[in-house]
Formats: structure tokens, C-alpha cells, sequence
């Protein structure tokens, strides 16, 4: 409307007041009824609704368009590249209406990715994708995005992946990837460089299923050289490579990754747990089922960074070639405190003693020691050895919760479990 359109809902003092009032009315219901299938309204900010039957990528870019979208169930057409955002009072936000019936966005082409995201400030939730044969959500911001409740089911590529620019504040929470047919999740830059990400925060997410080309790794969640994350409460299981791998820093300055109340099981090539350098704290972890290690703490391309890392309070069970395992040389400043593991095979659970690794309070357990392995429960069975075993070393790092977020005893067991039991099955 003009402004001279607009006042005709209000110049109608002239008219007697129930005229004035049925005039009114009738004039309100009609632009109401002109907009409610376009705009929404709630809690003072105005969101677009869409249906699968517009043009998705030309809304998006829309600078007119309500810095809030709201997809209607249906099936939408990429890709997108998306180059207008917000700012960081009123980012743009893309979002499924219904969270139990989400808007699927399709692309099956390959000259594209299915949504490539290029502007600051942007939040996508609770939108689905795949099968694709490409990236779903490829990020090339700089400041603040986020991924969060989305779908994502035989995505060829990447499903979420930001290695081409540095970004400042990344938010990856709450989504499902199944069936991924190559890394799940990927941040940074591989020489450390040419990119490099901080304040990343990766959680809650359920990633179940990762198989890869015979040349490619097949990774569910890495973070590479230079850029560091906190990565908590996340299921990742039956991945080609490691469930999590981080690379660290060649730059000691880095603020520290944190590993923390993640379930990984079950890499068919490598550890579930993998720390390619520091500064890093891995804790409150349940690791089982790996070809390799729980946790590997592995000297990536004789880099040197195995420094300045900790590791502490994870459980670590069924694992091949060993719990907690760490080369013999190119390790400094690393602890190993309050672990407890148990392997199917000969191999140790821990690292034998030597130069640049402090051991303390490390159990070697069997499975008399956790209630019910078999049904992922590594709660402490009562007068077993782990049930005994208290860690009495102190220091600041020191999980005060542990993996599933209840208070630790004083002084707390070995061990990712102290409560409660079975961890959170994978949807």
C-alpha cells in the first residue's frame, strides 16, 4: 500500500462510529486476508511463508523480501547460492514451518551445490536434503552461521562443509546425517592457511553411516589445521575414517579444541577418536568399536603437533589395536588422567610409559567392570574394580559433569560414566 492507501483505514472521523468501526473491520480483513498466505507475524518479527511452487533462490536474494523465511512443507528447487544475509541483530533466517514435516530441497544436477551460502549473518533450520550428488550446505561467509535440526540423507558431497574462507562464530546443532557418501562435516583449510575458522561450536548432532570413494578418508566430523572447535554431544557411528579428528595448531597461541560427551563407535578404518595435534582437551567421551584405537593420538604428516593435550575421564571399550594409543616419539606436554578401557584383543589399553606423556589413575578394566557393555551401558557395576577406583589428581580442566551432564562424585571415578547408564540411542 501507499501511504495514501494506508489512511483510509483510519480518516473516518466523518462517519458515525458503527460505521466507522464496520469500515474499519472489513478493510482490516481484507488486507489480512491479502497477506496471511505471505507474511507471518510472531513476536514482532515479520517472516515470509512460502510454498514449493516459487522460486526459492529469487525470495532468498529478494533484498525486499522479510529477513525471516518460512517454508512450507514441499519439495523446493536448487541450487541457491545465497548472497544476501542480516547482521547480528537480525541475521536472515531460513526455516522449515513445520519441524515435523520439512521442506525438502532438491538438486540433482553437479555444476552447483545444492545451497552455497556467501553472505554473513544467516541461520538455516530445519530444512532437509539429499539424495544429492554435491555439497548440501557449503558455507564461504565470514561471520556468524548456522546450521541447525536439518536433515541430510545420501549426500554425495559434503553435507556441511566450510573450507574456502575464514569465518568468525559457526553453529552446527541438531541435524541428522544418514547414509553419507562422503565426510560428513568439514571446517577449515587443509594447510592451515588459507583459512582458518574459530569459535565453531558442533553439536548434537547424530551422524549414522559414513561410506566414501576408495581414494577419500570418509570422515564424520573434521577440523582442520589452524582452526579450532568445541565439539559435544554428538553420536556419530559406522564411519569409514574417524568418527572426530581434529588437526590442531601450528601456532601455540590457538585456543584449545574441546572434545567432550560425544559416542563414537565404530570406524571400519581407523580410531573413533583421532588427535592430529594440540591444544586440545578430549574428555567424557565413550569411544568403542574401532578398527583402530578409542582414542588415536597420531603425529599427522610428522607435523610435530602433539602438544599440549589432554585426556581425561573417557571411557574407551572393544577397540582393536588399543583404548588410548600415542606414537612412541614427537610427544610433549600430554596427560592421560582418569581413562578407563577395556579391548578385545591383546593390545594395550594404554600407552606404555615414556618421554612426554604424564599417566595417572588410568584403569585397565574387563567387562566385569561396566553394567552391561553389550547394551551401551558403562555405568560402574557396584564393587567392581571401577566402582573402587577414585581419581584423586587435581586440576582445573577436571570434568565437574560427566557424559551424561549429572554431577561427578567427590573424588569422581575413571570413566566417562559416573550415572544414569545407557547413553542416548541413535534415532
Amino acid at each position: 500500500m501507499t501511504e495514501s492507501d494506508n489512511s483510509l483505514l483510519f480518516s473516518t472521523q466523518d462517519l458515525p462510529q458503527d460505521r466507522r468501526f464496520r469500515r474499519f473491520v472489513a478493510l482490516l480483513s481484507f488486507v489480512l486476508c491479502l497477506f496471511a498466505s505471505s507474511v507471518l507475524v510472531s513476536s514482532g518479527v515479520v517472516a515470509k511463508e512460502i510454498g514449493p511452487n516459487e522460486d526459492l533462490c529469487r525470495v532468498i536474494n529478494d533484498p525486499l523480501t522479510e529477513n525471516e523465511l518460512v517454508l512450507a512443507p514441499g519439495e523446493y528447487q536448487g541450487p541457491c547460492t545465497i548472497r544476501r544475509g542480516g547482521d547480528a541483530e537480525r541475521p536472515l533466517i531460513i526455516r522449515a514451518k513445520e519441524e515435523t514435516n520439512r521442506p525438502h530441497i532438491n538438486y540433482q544436477g553437479e555444476s552447483a551445490n545444492v545451497l552455497e551460502i556467501r553472505a554473513d549473518h544467516v541461520i538455516m533450520k530445519g530444512l532437509a536434503f539429499g539424495p544429492s550428488k554435491v555439497d548440501a550446505i557449503r558455507i564461504r561467509s565470514n561471520k556468524n552461521v548456522q546450521v541447525i535440526d536439518c536433515e541430510f540423507f545420501q549426500i554425495g558431497g559434503i553435507a556441511v562443509v566450510a573450507n574456502q574462507s575464514s569465518l568468525d562464530g559457526l553453529i552446527v546443532s541438531g541435524n541428522v546425517v544418514r547414509d553419507s557418501r562422503a565426510t560428513a562435516m568439514y571446517f577449515g583449510c587443509h594447510d592451515g592457511n588459507a583459512c582458518r575458522l574459530g569459535s565453531i561450536i558442533i553439536e548434537k548432532n547424530v551422524i549414522d553411516g559414513v561410506s566414501a570413494a576408495f581414494n577419500e578418508i570418509g570422515y564424520g566430523i573434521q577440523v582442520k589445521l589452524n582452526s579450532s572447535a568445541i565439539i559435544r554431544e554428538n553420536a556419530v557411528r559406522n564411519t569409514k575414517g574417524p568418527g572426530i579428528m581434529i588437526y590442531g595448531s601450528d601456532q601455540i597461541s590457538l585456543k584449545e579444541s574441546l572434545i567432550e560427551r560425544n559416542f563414537v563407535s565404530g570406524s571400519r578404518t581407523s580410531s573413533a577418536i583421532v588427535i592430529g595435534g594440540g591444544p586440545a582437551i578430549v574428555r567424557n567421551n565413550i569411544a568403542l568399536y574401532s578398527v583402530q584405537s578409542g582414542i588415536g593420538l597420531e603425529n599427522y604428516g610428522r607435523r610435530g603437533l602433539l602438544r599440549q593435550i589432554i585426556v581425561g575421564f573417557n571411557s574407551v571399550y572393544g577397540n582393536r589395536t588399543g583404548g588410548i594409543t600415542a606414537p612412541q616419539t614427537s610427544v610433549s606436554d600430554t596427560f592421560l588422567i582418569g581413562n578407563v578401557g577395556w579391548n578385545d584383543s591383546e593390545a594395550a589399553v594404554f600407552p606404555s610409559d615414556q618421554s612426554g606423556i604424564w599417566q595417572s589413575d588410568n584403569l585397565n578394566c574387563d567387562q566385569r567392570c561396566f553394567a552391561n557393555p553389550g547394551d551401551l551401558d558403562f555405568l560402574p557395576v557396584p564393587g567392581s574394580p571401577l566402582d573402587r577406583h577414585r581419581v584423586r589428581f587435581s586440576a582445573a580442566w577436571l570434568p565437574k559433569v560427566d557424559f551424561f551432564g549429572k554431577p561427578r562424585n567427590s573424588p569422581p571415578r575413571a570413566g566417562a560414566v559416573e550415572s544414569i547408564g545407557r547413553p542416548w540411542l541413535l534415532p
